[in-house]
């Protein structure tokens, strides 16, 4: 997925340069063994924090902002808000930078970041290169440092950067590519010819608070096709990474593995709402159909049901029996109940624990607005689990418990809505009741066969339930589904794997994960297993390190709660593995 301009400048001819280290301020900076040294103090970078410190430096003195950080740095991944912020902490305590008084890095409020340090070329030659080395981060924090002033930089050592730079991100995609592939190939002649992606819709106000709406409307229309079972839809963590994308529709379609590519804007003024949607045949390059809506705002909701309508007639799809009725929008007439659920789901995607609140915050002003909305009770519990999930809050368990009320009530409302069977199914997994789990998780996935997340927590009871093999061909799916894998997908098939003993591959995808979504502490946890269980034991260590850091009374005893194995044998070689990486047995304990 890359640009041509990244593979040449990672190609043989430019390879050395790459090689090339740097002086940032008093630090030297060596890119090939991800690396800085002040003095006899050497520090080991993750190579994201170190494509970041390059990305910096190769605009030393501009502000780089977030969106380029996340497409230079982790292209086509979906990437938390948590992944920047904790590789620019790992920078800033590798180098001894203080945030609120930069020697290094600046932040720029609502803007980005700039590099402010001195950066020069090396011009010493004894100072050492190394052979480029992917190692972990098993550093402490380095010592305050002064900054060097220094003259002007050159363009040599801004090129050195740059093609430093582009390695980097080269291996580090084909490294993703590599650990992100579907353990069972999920794509068939058939699948391709009945699949399809919903690209974010463009939003023509300009406005970039009204994203949520625009973004709203594409995940609507994602939702509805991903009813049908005789299609293919691409999940929404995917798609939203073209956005703005100058690839072409073959290209896209290559990518995501489908024929057809739904695309569309979206300009809302006062009371007034204008839609164009076109549906293109990507293998053929031209238009199945196309359509501009402009009417009132009170009909958003027949607007959308024409859309589907007439997407679903274009595909030639043949439904099956009861999905015509479930693509009737017959629970809504409130639109102003339906804009505070579209700010609650635009909060809700993002996965921080500031954003899970506000969301919840609209999703209850939706309900107070219109009491029989049953996808704002959806909407409710899916940020409640994902409190228990992410572990925020009270307790796990308390969230888990208003999950399910919320989920219920949903039910009593509306009990063919997928998301809520998947709450459900996700509380009695976490409750060890896994069949009633599994039928869960099953019925949303009837309700929503395009359902990424629900093969996703399928595969999870599966790991519980002491099925690995069959986890993996439901991940399998979940990743078919959804090819900008997610980082909690890659935390199960890590999970899986390790459960088959499959520990390299494991670690390739618990990783991975790590990259992605560094605040996942199930992926530190399963990491550090897995390097205990391959005997790297100062890497499994690392991993508890940080498992502690994130939650310093993390003990084995945690397993007790959110983990019901049946396989006992299992159980026990997962808790021999954490003691062994280093993991306390219990609160206050402490492991030789």
């Amino acid at each position: 997925m890359e640009t041509d301009s990244r593979q040449t400048a990672g190609g043989p001819e430019e390879r050395p340069a790459a090689d090339r280290p740097f002086r940032l301020g008093a630090w030297i900076v060596d890119p090939a063994a991800n690396r800085i040294k002040q003095g006899d103090r050497e520090v080991r970078l993750e190579p994201k924090v170190m494509r970041v410190l390059l990305l910096l430096a190769e605009h030393k003195g501009q502000v780089v902002t977030r969106r380029e950080l996340e497409d230079n740095v982790w292209p086509r991944m979906l990437v938390t808000d948590d992944a920047v912020n904790n590789t620019l902490i790992k920078l800033r305590k590798a180098l001894g930078d203080d945030a609120r008084n930069p020697a290094h890095i600046e932040t720029i409020a609502k803007s980005g970041y700039r590099l402010i340090a001195a950066v020069a070329p090396v011009e010493d030659a004894s100072c050492p290169t190394t052979p480029a080395a992917v190692t972990p981060q098993l550093s402490a924090p380095a010592d305050q440092v002064t900054v060097a002033t220094g003259a002007a930089s050159s363009g040599a050592w801004k090129k050195a950067i740059a093609v430093a730079l582009a390695v980097l991100l080269v291996v580090g995609w084909f490294a993703t590519k590599w650990f992100a592939r579907d353990p069972v190939e999920p794509l068939t002649e058939h699948a391709e010819r009945h699949a399809v992606a919903v690209l974010p819709f463009d939003n023509l106000t300009r406005d970039p608070e009204q994203d949520y709406f625009t973004d709203g409307i594409t995940e609507d229309l994602i939702t509805d096709l991903s009813k049908l079972s005789s299609l293919r839809v691409v999940a929404r963590s995917s798609v939203m990474a073209y956005r703005n994308s100058a690839e072409t529709d073959y290209q896209i379609g290559a990518e995501l593995g489908v024929r057809y590519i739904v695309r569309g804007s979206v300009q809302r003024s006062g009371q007034r709402l204008r839609i164009n949607v076109r549906l293109t045949d990507a293998r053929e390059s031209r238009n199945r159909w196309a359509e501009r809506y402009d009417r009132g705002l009170s009909d958003i909701f027949l607007m959308q049901d024409e859309i589907t309508a007439r997407v679903v007639s274009a595909l030639e799809i043949e439904l099956a029996p009861g999905e015509r009725q479930r693509l009737t929008r017959k629970y809504l007439t409130n639109v102003e109940a339906y804009d505070e659920f579209l700010r609650g789901l635009d909060l809700l995607g993002r996965r921080s624990g500031d954003d899970n609140d506000a969301a919840k915050a609209h999703f209850e002003q939706a309900i107070a607005l219109e009491p029989r909305f049953a996808r704002a009770y959806a909407g409710l519990a899916q940020a409640y689990s994902q409190d228990a999930v992410y572990n925020r809050g009270p307790t796990a368990a308390k969230s888990l418990a208003r999950a399910e009320d919320l989920a219920r009530k949903g039910l009593e409302i509306d009990d063919t809505l997928p998301q809520l069977r998947f709450v459900i199914g996700m509380v009695e997994m976490f409750n060890g009741n896994l069949e009633s789990a599994t039928a869960e998780v099953l019925r949303a996935i009837e309700l929503k066969p395009s359902y990424a997340d629900g093969y996703g927590l399928l595969a999870r009871i599966m790991h519980f339930a002491g099925r690995p093999q069959e986890g993996r061909e439901a991940i399998a799916q979940a990743m078919g589904l959804s090819p900008t894998v997610p980082a909690l997908y890659l935390m199960v098939d890590g999970a899986l794997l390790y459960q088959l003993g499959r520990h390299d591959e494991a670690l390739e995808q618990l990783t991975t994960s790590v990259n992605v979504s560094p605040n996942l502490l199930l992926s530190h946890l399963y990491l550090a297993a897995a390097y205990a269980g391959s005997n790297r034991m100062d890497e499994a260590g690392w991993a508890v390190n940080e498992i502690l850091s994130f939650n310093p009374h993390f003990t084995i005893a945690y397993l007790d709660y959110g983990f019901p194995m049946r396989d006992q044998l299992f159980r026990q070689r997962f808790v021999d593995d954490l003691r062994r990486a280093g993991l306390p047995d219990a609160a206050g304990g402490t492991v030789d």
